[in-house]
């Protein structure tokens, strides 16, 4: 098969000057035209901008030029908002310009929610609402412009309803969560079924809650709200770890301590649960990241290298091994170390067992219990006898404020003293009120 091609020539014939100077007319307003088509874009791109700022004069002349543009008008109508913020006087004829920004561009939810703003600003809250509401109706899952409308709902007065747009900001943006909070509890008047059915069944948020009554020293709503949600979901979140700090600075170690323990069984299945005033005696079991308020808390020094030891143990199947560094003046402070929680007052009884290896030292570390103020009490040193286990103990009386600190020390006696040599094994430690 073949095609023939067949080109079509237009011939025109400028016989006189009229024809040429209307040829030549025609083509210089074409030009004109196309440049400044090509000029308004260019300015309606440098105007609209976000990373460009122009003085209200400058937008104000380019709306002038281009009063089509909905950007152009857009980018003004922000710009004389913004001056009440700078010059705490607002230019009404904002809401004019936000307005022609809609009507240009009726499905850009960022022109309806400027034009919310200004209506506000202009006293017209029922406008603005109106406004927000087919922002968001266009825009439905943005984090910031719900939280837009949940905070003009909250001026409105529609607590309740606020609700909603508060948690699709929030799944939106973690961060808005407190905020949200502590904006709920102001709007209320401090109403904790406010903040109930704000929460629903979703458990970060409850977790949330539950650490907010606490900063606003209301332990036992918190409480009430930290029970019940439910154990997995807790031992999962972050915010649990948060929780426990937050009661903590409050005071509140037993509470503290009873949420930890909690935590800590639902991820360390039969684990402890039976009340031990000391946590995972034996070091039996793995520490859980992040949950470590009551567990034993192991830091190194230059001194010694500290670590679980699997090969030794009096029972079970683990003990904590110590393994000295042969230097001098050899110091141990808060390597290993747990927070107790006790009755203020309370006597007490705590022994543990300890076996050297090889142990060439002026004198052996001991363990004790340490309040806010000072040594409560300390056993005697750990001797070089490498032949069986040690028992270790101490009686004490608990501090004033129930709390105090475990702990395997070692304090030199001079400011110089022989190197500490050797291996320790500790294990089995077990605290019983008297």
């Amino acid at each position: 098969m073949s095609s023939d091609v067949q080109l079509v020539r237009f011939t025109v014939t400028l016989d006189n000057l009229y024809k040429r100077l209307a040829a030549i007319l025609a083509v210089t307003g074409i030009g004109l035209s196309l440049g400044w088509v090509i000029v308004s874009n260019f300015i309606v791109r440098g105007v609209a901008d976000q990373r460009s700022s122009f003085q209200r004069e400058w937008l104000v002349s380019a709306v002038e030029r281009l009063p089509n543009s909905a950007r152009v008008n857009f980018k003004l109508a922000k710009a004389e908002i913004a001056d009440i913020a700078h010059n705490g006087r607002f230019d009404a004829q904002a809401e004019s310009h936000a307005e022609q920004a809609v009507n240009l561009s009726p499905w850009d939810y960022q022109a309806r929610s400027l034009l919310a703003t200004a209506q506000e600003l202009n006293g017209k809250q029922e406008e603005a609402e109106g406004s927000i509401r087919a922002a968001v109706k266009l825009a439905p899952n943005h984090g910031e412009l719900n939280w837009a409308f949940a905070n003009l709902l909250l001026r409105r007065g529609n607590l309740s309803e606020s609700f909603g747009p508060f948690r699709i900001a929030v799944r939106s943006r973690a961060d808005l969560l407190a905020p949200a909070i502590e904006t709920i509890w102001r709007s209320s008047d401090g109403g904790l079924d406010a903040l109930k059915s704000f929460a629903g069944n979703d458990s970060e948020t409850r977790l949330a809650v539950a650490r907010f009554l606490t900063e606003q020293n209301l332990v036992a709503e918190a409480g009430a709200v930290f029970n019940s949600i439910d154990k997995q979901a807790k031992a999962r979140s972050p915010q649990s770890p948060e929780l426990i700090g937050a009661l903590m600075r409050a005071g509140h170690f037993d509470l503290a301590r009873a949420a930890w323990i909690e935590l800590m069984t639902a991820i360390r299945p039969g684990t402890q649960a039976d009340g031990s005033l000391i946590w995972d005696g034996g070091f039996e079991v793995d520490a859980v990241e992040r949950l470590n308020q009551f567990n034993w808390a192991i830091r190194l020094n230059k001194f010694a290298w500290i670590a679980i030891d699997r090969s030794v143990a009096r029972t079970g199947g683990r003990s904590l091994k110590v393994v000295f560094a042969g230097l001098d003046t050899t110091t141990l402070s808060d390597q290993v170390q747990q927070t107790m929680v006790l009755k203020p007052g309370g006597r007490y009884y705590l022994e543990c067992y300890a076996k050297a290896k090889d142990l060439i030292a002026p004198e052996g570390p001991r363990i004790a219990v340490i309040g806010q103020g000072g040594l409560i009490g300390e056993s005697s040193p750990v001797s070089a006898d490498s032949s069986d286990w040690q028992r270790l103990t101490i009686s004490f009386v608990a501090p004033a404020n129930g709390v105090a600190t475990l702990a395997i020390v070692r304090t030199p006696k001079f400011s110089y003293d022989n190197p500490t040599r050797g291996t320790i094994w500790f294990d089995d430690f077990a605290l019983v009120e008297r």
